[in-house]
């Protein structure tokens, strides 16, 4: 079953406040994601890709020499 179908599977099954809390929060986020300065970034990496990134963060960017100073 996919996300989306699991999704309606679950509104089909609650009440209209809880559906509407839902739709009220999509409609939210669509607008952020229209807005945002960083909106255009989102999605141009692969899977691949960003598992790399997050590899090559974790290695080099979270190292601290403390006799560095």
């Amino acid at each position: 079953m996919t996300n989306r179908e699991e999704l309606l599977q679950e509104l089909e099954q609650d009440p209209d406040d809880i559906v509407q809390s839902v739709l009220d929060f999509f409609h939210s986020v669509k607008a952020t994601r229209k807005t945002h300065p960083l909106a255009k970034f989102a999605g141009i990496l692969s899977d691949v890709e960003a598992e790399e990134l997050k590899r090559a963060i974790a290695a080099e960017c979270r190292q601290v020499d403390v006799n560095e100073w």
